[in-house]
């Protein structure tokens, strides 16, 4: 038997055994989660998963343990499982071992995630064949996380949820324009348990999407994009306290594209503050800031590849021009920062490759 079938396979029995257990007993079950962890975690994230875990366990008036209840009484164990699996297995574990290796051959970053912004209404440019492309071509070198932007409001869903099932040992964050979906829609969503949906903070139909989803025990989340984040004029804890009616255990930050570095900094500083103190009954994830800091434990270097809806690519910038038949391999040879070889280790070069 494949060595990394049967990891998966014992991985798969455990966590699945330890999310029910968990269900009737948290506090014990946490404690037992900090002994496997430490058998079948990647060193680079066993700090910052023990320090949320023994700080849960220490406080007994943490928010966590609501958004933990909500998480376990209204979500398919199932779907909790699977995507956990895929995200802290096939892409933090097997799947980082994967990319360390091939950037090493290949001398240049290869990010663990690859984020897409997706209109629909653009069908000669970053549509689902070429995503879906991309997306093979990334399983092969270690990369199984995707984040799908869609931009505008579509009605036929099938092909991207061909996707999501096709990839099923990738997980896929797939935050969605405001706009109200068919319960055929909400059960397809329900039996992609590869999938984290997530619904604008701010949308008029979010709050109905996402209680149907939640009646279904589907994986839900919310995201809120902000232009400025000044704490002191925004009061950032009372708007925060708006979003507990949604019941999610996540709640998504990112920024425009026109916000400040400094509003970034000064967001990441509050969300830092509020999960070191468990403010919330959901967990707050810096959305562009916590990919940067696991593709430091990943590879050493904060990259990790976004390209637009026309095909150009965002992060890290470069002035390629898309093609509709390229290849990731192209893109990431052209904009992936270059490993530069020296006498005692091989260090991140912050200059974009040439080709």
């Amino acid at each position: 038997m494949n060595p990394n079938h049967l990891t998966s396979a014992m991985i798969d029995k455990i966590v699945e055994r330890k999310i029910e257990e968990m269900a009737k007993s948290p506090d014990t079950a946490i404690r037992q989660l900090l002994n496997y962890s430490s058998h079948f975690s990647s060193s680079r994230f066993q700090v910052p998963i023990f320090s949320i875990l023994q700080h849960l366990l220490a406080n007994k008036d943490s928010q966590y343990h609501i958004m933990l209840q909500n998480l376990l009484n209204n979500t398919s164990h199932s779907a909790i499982k699977n995507l956990g699996i895929n995200l802290g297995y096939n892409s933090w574990t097997k799947g980082a071992q994967a990319v360390r290796a091939t950037a090493q051959k290949a001398g240049y970053c290869i990010p663990w995630i690859i984020i897409f912004r997706w209109n629909p209404e653009k069908s000669n440019t970053v549509n689902l064949k070429n995503m879906s492309r991309f997306i093979r071509d990334g399983n092969k070198i270690g990369i199984y996380a995707f984040c799908i932007r869609q931009e505008v409001p579509h009605q036929s869903f099938g092909e991207i949820f061909n996707i999501f099932s096709k990839h099923s040992d990738s997980t896929f964050f797939w935050l969605l324009p405001n706009q109200m979906l068919a319960p055929v829609h909400l059960d397809m969503i329900r039996k992609c348990e590869n999938v984290l949906t997530l619904f604008d903070g701010e949308g008029s139909y979010s709050l109905r999407n996402s209680s149907m989803l939640r009646e279904r025990k589907a994986l839900y989340g919310i995201y809120h994009i902000y232009s400025s984040f000044n704490t002191s004029e925004m009061r950032p804890d009372q708007w925060l306290d708006y979003y507990k009616m949604y019941q999610s255990s996540f709640i998504f930050m990112l920024p425009s594209d026109s916000c400040s570095e400094e509003d970034q900094k000064e967001a990441s500083s509050f969300i830092y503050d509020a999960r070191l103190h468990q403010k919330f009954p959901y967990y707050i994830v810096d959305f562009y800031s916590d990919i940067k800091e696991i593709s430091r434990m990943i590879s050493g270097t904060d990259c990790y590849l976004e390209i637009d809806s026309s095909g150009q690519v965002l992060h890290p910038y470069t002035s390629q021009v898309f093609v509709p038949d390229s290849r990731l391999a192209g893109y990431l040879a052209s904009s992936m920062p270059a490993i530069v070889q020296t006498a005692d280790h091989r260090l991140w070069h912050p200059a974009a490759r040439s080709v």
